[in-house]
């Protein structure tokens, strides 16, 4: 399964327990079980912690990735650019050498 496959699902899902949620709550509301206000409120707190634990996730997988492309010794995007103007930096040293040299 692709990681691009498995955040799907994982969105997927916490919809699906939302919208299960809601429906459960709207039920106790309709047999007066619960207040509209305190079915607001549950909802309210499980769409936050959703996000915060979404965060959470989205902090944790991060590091994860990096770690692993670290333990691969890839270069990073930076050592690249920092690479790139080097040798632009370079380009440039040498060009100003060949051209004395035709004087």
């Amino acid at each position: 399964m692709a990681l691009q496959d498995l955040f799907k699902n994982m969105i997927f899902a916490c919809l699906g327990m939302q919208e299960i949620l809601k429906e459960f709550l709207n039920d106790l509301v309709k047999r007066g079980k619960m207040s509209e206000s305190e079915a607001a409120k549950i909802i309210n707190e499980f769409i936050s912690k959703s996000e915060e634990a979404k965060e959470g996730f989205k902090e944790n997988f991060k590091e994860m990735i990096q770690k692993t492309l670290q333990g691969m010794n890839l270069a990073t995007k930076d050592e690249i650019e920092n690479m790139k103007a080097l040798i632009n930096e370079m380009n440039l040293r040498i060009t100003k050498i060949e051209e004395k040299l035709k004087e």
